[in-house]
Order: structure tokens, then sequence, then C-alpha cells
């Protein structure tokens, strides 16, 4: 059955995110020689005989319709960047509004966000926006939390930073819709190695700002996320690093106000705990997995960092 998709571009949309976007679908379809999916280009231009919209770095596209014509879709994509923030249109709003309220599924693309939060379908969800937009958007919607993620998916509402990012989250569509060998089809068309995953996208955004911080801490980190099961000293990590105990101990103090080892024994609990409440292995095997000497002593040690033990999750 053909998905029917509807892009809405705003005036000053970011035209890398509306081009991947709309090459995605094209791609998907091309790939299965069918019709999945069937995209339609609004303009949300005030002037409802004008096609003509133009992005933030001045080139012009020509939608389809405008959206007083629209009618019906499986999915709208919102397309937004300059000026986001102080976009207003009387009928967009109406129309989205009415469309989440009726089941409807809404992304954002780069910057669309703003108008999801100003007609109050973001109240109580996190969301992301392009980074050098989010500190106007906390003083414009103070309670609506920002997250990291180079995408999010809350309630039928999928938004992200714009630029590539729009790729990853419609391959994320995509794989939901009709399973991953497509989208690592479509990936290896778009020259990428891999579709990134959730975890991976946002553990690749949090090394970036810790390499931001500090070259040594990101490695640091890398490497106690890279070796939990069979946990390395701090004087070893130090050698492969090449620094001192001591200079690591005072990023660590600096950067998270905590000792190296703290931390990583706070990196192996978090994995036992992802271990316990999304699969059925035995604690004895958890234990291992995670780096303990005994499924007692990992006990404990969730216990003071949870405030319950493991079997609590498991009862």
């Amino acid at each position: 059955m053909t998905k029917k998709i509807a892009i809405i571009i705003l005036p000053g949309f970011a035209l890398t995110s509306f081009s991947l976007t709309v090459e995605a679908f094209s791609v998907a379809n091309l790939l299965e020689r069918g019709d999945l999916y069937e995209y339609t280009v609004y303009s949300a231009s005030d002037d409802h005989s004008e096609k003509m919209v133009t992005s933030s770095n001045g080139i012009k596209v020509k939608a389809d319709k405008h959206i007083s014509e629209f009618q019906s879709a499986d999915f709208i994509c919102l397309c937004a960047y300059y000026n986001a923030s102080k976009f207003r249109n009387e009928f967009l709003d109406k129309l989205l509004k009415k469309y989440y309220s009726e089941g409807g599924y809404l992304a954002s693309l780069s910057s669309g966000s703003f108008t999801f939060a100003r007609i109050g379908i973001l109240k109580n969800r996190t969301c992301t926006v392009t980074s050098e937009q989010e500190d106007v958007f906390r003083e414009l919607y103070p309670s609506i939390s920002l997250v990291e993620s180079l995408y999010t998916v809350n309630h039928r509402i999928y938004t992200c930073r714009g630029g590539a990012t729009a790729l990853d989250m419609m391959m994320y569509i995509i794989g939901n819709d009709y399973g991953t060998d497509l989208t690592e089809r479509i990936s290896q068309r778009f020259q990428t190695a891999k579709i990134r995953t959730f975890d991976e996208i946002n553990k690749s955004n949090r090394y970036l700002k810790l390499n931001l911080k500090s070259p040594v801490l990101a490695t640091v980190v890398e490497i106690m996320e890279s070796n939990i099961e069979e946990p390395y000293s701090i004087e070893y990590i130090s050698e492969i690093v090449g620094v001192s105990n001591r200079n690591i101990e005072q990023l660590f103090k600096k950067h998270f106000d905590i000792s190296p080892n703290k931390y990583y024994l706070k990196v192996r609990l978090a994995k036992a705990l992802k271990l316990v409440e999304e699969t059925h292995l035995p604690m004895l095997d958890i234990a291992s997995a995670c780096g303990f000497s005994s499924h007692s002593y990992m006990g404990k040690c969730f216990k003071k960092e949870f405030g319950f033990y493991p079997s609590v999750l498991r009862k």
C-alpha cells in the first residue's frame, strides 16, 4: 500500500534537510520498483497562489500545491529553518493541530519544532532543534525539554537537528515501514557505510562533545565503554592514552566531579541495568558481562547506585 507523504516547506526552509528527505523516499521507490511513497510538496506561503518558496540559502523551490489545497496524508514533514521562531501562519497552525489530534504523524525537518511547540503539541514531550537555535527555543519554550540526540521520536512526533540528521530520521521511518534491509540498501545508494542507530548517534554526539572538552577525556571514556566485561585498570588506561593517572583523575574531577574508577563503575552498572531490563539472562551472566566478580557484589553496587536490587526489576 502506498503511503502518502506531505512535505510542507516554510519560507527560509533548510534545503539540505528537504532534499535528503525527498531523496530518501525517491530512492526507496526506485529500489523496490514501486510506489512505496507518494510525496507532495506544499507551500506554506501567506499568498495561496504562490507556489515558489525560497530556502534559507536563496534557492527557490516550486511546490506542487499550497497548504490550502491539503486533503490527506499518512505523514506530514514540516521543513523550516531561517526565522522559524518568528513564523506564523494561522491556516498551517489549524491544519497541523487538527491533523495531530486525529492521530496523524508529524516530522520536523531542521526547525519545524518551533511551530510544533507554539501550537501546543509538544507539551510534556521532548524534541530537538538545530544546535544554533537551542538557546532561542529554550527562551521561548522553557517547559519543553530539548535533548541532544540527533533525532527524537516522541508520541507520533519526530524531530531532528537538521542537515544530514534528516536522512537518519527518514531511514528510521522507512525502516519501521519496510524493514532494515531496505534502509541498508538505501544507505549504499547514498554512499554511506551504514545507517546509524539511536545508540550510535547518541554515542557519537556525546563523544564529540567530550572531545571538545578534552581529547584525552573522550578517549578514556571510549576505552571504558569498549571494555566492560574485562575492565582495565586506570593505570593501564593511562599507559594506553599516554598521560599520567593524576592527569586523568583531574579531568574526571573537573568535568564529572567524580573519580575515574567511580565513573567506570557507573558505566558498567548502566549496562547491567540495561541487560536486567531488556533480557532474561541469569544474574550471574549479567555480572560476568559487566565485569563483576560475582552477582552478589554486582547486586550491592546496583543497590547503592539505583536504590534497589536487580531482582526487583525482574519481579
